[in-house]
């Protein structure tokens, strides 16, 4: 199998060198080689910044999750191959808001088959942007943090075009491509890119297939208009589609489809004071179907095929301006949020019986609606010396309808704020602050209960960040105070505790030769049920990841271990709206190794095996492995991760 790869390896160079060969090295220019990254993404005070388009180890993401998994403190519940759902320091679902460009984006799953994340594709965006912990309030109910999709505005100068495209492969049938291409004049521009990926079932340690093959594909078609280079109209539409077999339930993902449109209206440097406005509206459908038929055989005596379709409509918009004032810089905004969501299903003897669901017509079951203002504001108290601040009001409510007709109404005020001083000196920053935070019950957990109280977070954000020539980087700790935390019980229920959270992250790369490079990140949480006196559900174990790397800029070589402690704190079926504690876990280790090359000016050649060592082994924040016919896999225990994986990747730009 190794030859296999190394052989698509060469030949994929090779033609990709064919075809860019007028891109040769300029012996006067300069060009760095992106090498994978493995441990130190891009910090700044409380945010992380990553570049989604680059390889990150473990095999490149398929879905905006696996890129997350990267990030110290970042845990993905597994499912199958695909559609995991991130937590940040053992917190997800809506505590951890995930938006792109500024709109967010829900599933339509009631057991969360399709968080978020299974709808993005990592490669159609330009960059992602992490913030630990209550540290913004553009967006209501940040209890454990925020995470952004982003992608860059454009403006030609002049008539022009410019793309990126890359393609990997890997063990288990994996296959990727992706294509983003623009072209524009000074008065306008568009931009499209496609994404598909696909693989296989994989196999654990053991070489036991998991029951987790996916089938993925995005487009995005995007118009702007540029009056001049400080305005923009802007018209976005993206479509995804896809299935995933999963191995923790009954039913498959069959059909996960997504269609979203989005406006925006913008204008820069209107004046010395009036430094920016802004306003967009983005609408998003989803149409999610789960099965037990086609993605999996039927078996039994007397087998019953079932599916299950909920769709869900979201609506949002948002109106902001940014001021400069003096040495201060304010952004005030308001923003609007309608979600709707509705089910239907079918059963029977046979599939045919069970897809008489797409006759049914669908009920209401909830619709939400939020309404917010914000302000944020950066005080320049010196060159060294700032100051920043925020300050938000939200009205929230839920209807619940029995039957398609509205049974009962819940509504909640909800606030946030923050404090933020950091202080910048040479190599150093340091930075300290102080954010609260609430939010009302999501949907999934007003599915357990419709009676639970808001929640509300009190938390400090501690840390330094350092950066010379050879050394670079970042420690902080965090301390959490959470009131009336939703506590979602496997059987289905829900009710409000207290918790109490407190951890770290750090992370650093040191140049000790030149060219060589080690780099070290570690994370720890620690969770409290204050209210029963035990653990809090779901929080991940001390983790720590070590790396060594030769990069000359155009060859690099990578030696990477990742071990996990064990996890002996648990509150057996207690969790949240992702998932629950099934068992303790124990300790394991993970070793990897990548290698790049810059094969010309723009074309890069990427290589990794992971789990060199084949080790079986699964993650405490994990799904409880199901019993799928005609799967050898253990049940009543954590979903098996994958085995040794093979993967190499293509990328080139123009």
């Amino acid at each position: 199998m190794f030859k296999k790869y190394i052989l698509l390896c060469g030949l994929i160079a090779f033609f990709a060198d064919l075809i860019f060969a007028q891109t040769d090295f300029n012996e006067n220019e300069t060009v760095k080689l992106e090498s994978i990254s493995v441990v130190a993404p891009q910090y700044e005070s409380s945010h992380v910044y990553i570049n989604p388009k680059f390889p990150i180890q473990p095999i490149p993401s398929s879905d905006g999750a696996g890129l997350l998994k990267s990030i110290p403190n970042f845990s993905v519940t597994k499912k199958g191959g695909s559609s995991g759902d991130p937590l940040f320091r053992g917190l997800g679902g809506s505590r951890l808001a995930i938006t792109t460009n500024d709109d967010f984006l829900y599933g339509g799953c009631g057991g969360r088959m399709d968080p978020p994340t299974a709808y993005i594709f990592p490669n159609s965006y330009d960059s992602v942007v992490i913030t630990k912990g209550p540290q913004t309030v553009i967006y209501p109910g940040i209890i454990a943090g925020s995470v952004q999709f982003l992608r860059d505005d454009i403006y030609f100068e002049k008539a022009g075009a410019n793309g990126e495209a890359g393609m990997s492969v890997g063990s288990f049938g994996r296959f990727d491509t992706f294509a983003d291409v623009s072209a524009g004049v000074n008065w306008g521009y568009i931009r499209t890119n496609g994404v598909y990926n696909k693989q296989d079932d994989y196999k654990d340690g053991k070489g036991k297939e998991v029951h987790s093959r996916f089938e993925r594909n995005s487009q995005m078609a995007q118009i702007g208009l540029t009056p001049d280079e400080y305005s923009l109209i802007e018209f976005t539409y993206d479509r995804s589609r896809g299935k995933a077999a999963y191995a923790d339930r009954m039913m498959d993902g069959s059909k996960f489809d997504r269609d979203a449109y989005r406006i925006r209206l913008s204008k820069d440097d209107i004046s010395d004071t009036f430094k920016r406005i802004n306003f967009q509206y983005g609408y998003s459908y989803v149409d999610h179907v789960m099965d037990n038929y086609n993605l999996r055989e039927v078996v039994g005596m007397m087998p019953m095929y079932m599916a299950s379709n909920p769709d869900r409509t979201t609506q949002s918009a948002s109106l902001n301006a940014e001021l400069n004032i003096a040495s201060t810089n304010i952004k005030v905004g308001a923003d609007w949020l309608d979600d709707r969501h509705r089910g239907r299903s079918g059963s029977g003897i046979d599939k045919a019986a069970a897809d008489t669901y797409k006759n049914v017509k669908r009920v209401k079951n909830q619709e939400a609606d939020n309404i917010g203002i914000f302000t944020e504001a950066n005080f320049k108290l010196t060159d060294e010396h700032l100051l920043v601040s925020g300050l938000r009001y939200d009205k929230g409510s839920a209807d619940y309808f029995t039957n398609g007709t509205k049974s009962k109404k819940q509504e909640f005020d909800l606030g946030a704020a923050f404090l933020r001083y950091e202080y910048h000196q040479k190599s150093f920053t340091y930075f300290a602050g102080v954010g609260f935070a609430q939010r009302m019950p999501d949907f999934w957990e007003r599915n357990r209960d419709k009676e639970l109280n808001k929640e509300s977070n009190i938390e400090i954000d501690t840390g330094i960040l350092y950066k010379d020539d050879s050394v670079r980087g970042s420690f902080n700790v965090f301390a959490s105070q959470i009131n009336d935390f939703i506590l979602i019980y496997s059987n289905n229920t829900a009710r409000n505790i207290d918790a109490r959270r407190y951890g770290f992250e750090g992370e650093a790369e040191w140049e000790f030769i030149k060219n060589y490079k080690l780099g070290l990140a570690a994370a720890y949480t620690y969770g409290k049920n204050r209210s029963d006196d035990k653990a809090l559900a779901q929080t991940p174990p001390f983790e720590i990841r070590s790396l060594l790397e030769y990069d000359n800029d155009i060859v690099a070589a990578g030696f990477i271990v990742r071990y996990v402690a064990p996890q002996h704190r648990i509150a057996v079926n207690e969790g949240n709206i992702i998932g629950q504690d099934i068992k303790k876990s124990g300790d394991f280790a993970v070793v990897s190794i990548n290698g790049s090359w810059k094969v010309n000016k723009n074309v890069s050649l990427f290589l990794g095996i992971d789990n060199i060592l084949d080790k079986e082994y699964s993650e405490f924040i994990n799904k409880s492995s199901f019993d799928v016919a005609g799967y050898n896999q253990p049940t009543g225990v954590q979903i098996r991760e994958a085995g040794r994986q093979f993967w190499a990747r293509i990328q080139g730009r123009f």
